[in-house]
């Protein structure tokens, strides 16, 4: 089961990591996609932004043009002194102005007179339209490359005319640097086919290419893409692509001028230029991710290596006898199973108590009674092998599972055992133990759990006065399991046919005049008559679960005849039932038996409810709870053999009782009896100061009943009054 746990946490941390991997790649892509998007289009708008700027340039030259051949359309062609005036008005350092009479070929400049233009030339300048703009040339008066706007016009004498504004090429390139993105990237103006017209002379422009396609046809880009962006810019649309040139991807961005015959504003960017911002982010992405998988790494370490050692603390909790250090009971069941389960034959469970250690325990002090408790487990320690399993099942029972070659190596160890708990502890307070003994071949076919109660029964039958202290299971044992099936086989039918019937042992005052209250006792008559023995079957019942039935029968039984005698005005007492320990886990216990004693009609305190003082040990918050509550309903408690179990005394004050009935452990005549009536004083005593009545049970001798004069004790209840009675027999009593 452990290497399962690990296992399924090292699977967990590796599908952990593994999402965490393929989300920080799902995130990146989305980062590159996002952030390529927003570059192309932070690119575009530059591109956009320039193309505006060089647009609003041109048209400024339009606007000064248009007024230049405005003027001289209101002079004479042969005015020449008018002419050259307008010229000299329009002269700047950055342009050129250039006048030709297209009739006569003759040409005017705004710094020279210009010789008569061929008619070649003259008949290439009538055939332009209207106005527009020149794509760079040389200009062959001023030597300088150069762009120019011109415009028709005609003069007052109607001669026609063609006037050109000029500027070099170089001053717009100084004043549109082409260069964005932090310089990174430059720009280029092209024409429809691709011819650069002006270019950006950016570190990274190549000034040698004359044509954009050709650089996007160079091997290692797609052979459609030439095509893609003839056409698109044939359609004067703006777009984005990429292409390869030089061992390295570029982005370029192209934008339709709305000046110039087709003209576009390209512009161009290397691509890692544009991803260094993505891959930055992806690279504190990849950190942080790397970063988040070891604090997880650490916190899934640091979450299993708390987790093993909590784990060990709640095994050593759950699994260890805190006191002791040897297992507890449900340990040695799981790993008593596995052995059975593995097939050895040779095994035997041992089942051992102390004899006498309650009043001991009593008597001597709990520090010493915790004392013998460890003796008896370091005893079990040194004489047990590795494969050998102990445990403290509760209060001073023990159980111990060994492997054996031959029956007299049990025999050895029992000895061994006897002899050390003898000879080895306080000599001048000495105790023995008994010890039963079940063979797992003379237990065939059942399992942990069957070959404990055997040993158990062994157990049990080891006489206390006897010279042996131990005693294997046997045949007449085995019998007597065979009788307990077949009780369990009739159990449900005798109920349902009224076999068991309760009699009542009255409850006397010490001496003996008055009946004060009746306790329920529960008997299996068979139908001929025949008795079984309570010790027989309330064991067994207690066991399978069936008490639960019997005791809510009685119970009902008991307040059916309460109800009886108060319709009918007749004297009563207060009745005690018993309570099987497996009530407390039953769920609505007081709310049932409350709805039950509603329905009858039963006065408050009028029936008390016996709880045995082992039912303490197992969960006493639980258990004073559950108290509460049925002293809440009307119900008066009481806890039955008190001082027979462990830690009496420290849990006589916390009590929620109202009544105390003291086991006949106090009572028997034996050692230590000027000590016996100290202690049954004192207890006494703390109860009267804890306002409880107290009940001495099992009375049957007069040493026993003089023990109690002179000590508040309320009711005595034993033979030496009376048996249990028939219910008409007891009331009989009662009246009289």
């Amino acid at each position: 089961m452990k290497m399962k746990t690990k296992s399924v946490f090292i699977v967990l941390s590796i599908l952990s990591a593994i999402g965490i991997l393929v989300a920080s790649f799902i995130f990146t892509d989305g980062v590159k996609s996002l952030l390529w998007d927003k570059s192309v289009t932070d690119i575009l708008e530059v591109t956009e932004q320039g193309k505006h700027a060089l647009d609003t340039f041109i048209d400024k030259d339009y606007d000064t043009l248009h007024l230049f051949a405005g003027e001289l359309s209101g002079v004479e062609s042969t005015d020449k002194d008018s002419i050259q005036r307008i010229l000299n008005v329009f002269d700047d350092e950055t342009t050129s102005f250039y006048c030709v009479n297209l009739d006569t070929g003759e040409s005017y400049s705004d710094n020279m007179d210009i010789p008569i233009v061929g008619e070649e030339r003259r008949q290439e300048l009538l055939g332009m339209r209207s106005d527009g703009i020149r794509e760079p040339f040389y200009d062959s008066y001023t030597g300088v490359r150069s762009i120019g706007v011109y415009e028709h016009f005609t003069f007052a004498d109607g001669t026609h005319g063609l006037v050109q504004k000029t500027r070099s090429v170089k001053s717009i390139r100084d004043h549109f640097t082409l260069s964005f993105y932090n310089n990174t990237g430059f720009s280029y103006i092209i024409n429809l086919d691709g011819d650069v017209l002006i270019r950006s002379l950016h570190k990274n422009s190549n000034r040698t290419i004359q044509n954009l396609f050709d650089m996007i046809n160079m091997e290692g880009n797609n052979k459609a893409l030439s095509s893609d962006v003839k056409e698109q810019l044939s359609l004067k649309h703006s777009g984005a692509s990429q292409f390869f040139y030089k061992g390295e991807d570029y982005i370029f961005t192209y934008v339709p001028m709305e000046n110039g015959d087709n003209w576009y504003v390209v512009s161009i960017i290397p691509s890692q230029v544009v991803m260094k911002q993505a891959n930055t982010i992806i690279d504190r992405t990849m950190r942080l991710c790397i970063f988040i998988m070891i604090c997880l790494a650490v916190l899934g370490y640091v979450y299993h290596w708390n987790s093993a050692k909590q784990k060990k603390k709640i095994e050593k909790l759950a699994f260890y006898d805190q006191l002791t250090g040897l297992y507890r009971y449900e340990k040695f069941l799981i790993d008593g199973e596995a052995r059975l389960s593995g097939g050895d034959m040779d095994i035997a469970v041992l089942y051992i108590d102390i004899l006498g250690f309650k009043l001991l325990n009593d008597i001597e002090g709990y520090n010493y009674g915790d004392t013998v408790l460890k003796y008896m487990a370091d005893v079990l320690r040194q004489i047990s092998h590795s494969k050998d399993i102990s445990c403290r099942i509760s209060g001073d029972d023990f159980l111990l599972m060994i492997e054996y070659k031959k029956r007299e190596d049990i025999l050895e160890l029992c000895q061994n055992i006897i002899n050390q708990v003898e000879s080895g502890f306080d000599q001048e307070k000495k105790f023995k133990v008994r010890i039963g003994i079940c063979l797992i071949e003379d237990a065939k076919e059942t399992n942990i759990n069957g070959i404990i109660d055997r040993a158990k029964m062994a157990q049990t039958g080891v006489k206390e006065d006897s010279s042996i202290s131990y005693q294997f299971y046997n045949k007449t044992m085995r019998e007597a399991l065979l009788r307990d099936a077949q009780m369990e086989q009739s159990m449900v039918q005798a109920l349902d046919n009224g076999e068991f019937i309760y009699m009542i042992q009255p409850k006397y005052s010490l001496d003996g005049s008055k009946i004060l209250g009746g306790e329920a006792l529960v008997r299996w008559q068979k139908p001929d008559g025949q008795f079984i023995s309570p010790g027989e079957f309330i064991p067994l019942f207690e066991r399978n679960g069936f008490i639960r039935q019997l005791d809510e029968y009685v119970f009902t039984k008991v307040c059916e005849d309460l109800h009886e005698r108060i319709q009918k005005k007749q004297k009563i007492v207060p009745i005690s039932v018993n309570v099987s320990r497996v009530h407390l886990y039953s769920e609505n216990f007081a709310e049932r038996y409350n709805r039950i004693k509603d329905m009858y009609e039963i006065p408050d305190n009028l029936i008390e409810l016996e709880l045995t003082e082992s039912i303490l040990l197992e969960n006493t918050k639980e258990i004073f709870n559950i108290l509460e509550q049925l002293k809440k309903y009307g119900f008066l408690c009481s806890i039955d053999d008190f001082g027979s179990g462990y830690s009496s005394l420290n849990t006589l004050k916390d009590l929620p009782v109202d009544i105390v009935k003291l086991d006949k452990v106090f009572f028997d005549q034996s050692d230590h009896q000027d000590r016996k009536i100290v202690i049954l004083k004192s207890m006494i005593d703390m109860a009267k100061q804890l306002y409880m009545k107290v009940v001495a049970e099992g009375i049957e001798e007069d040493e026993q009943l003089e023990m109690l004069k002179n000590t508040g004790c309320d009711m005595v209840q034993g033979f030496i009054y009376s048996k249990p009675c028939i219910i008409d027999d007891f009331y009989q009593h009662l009246e009289k």
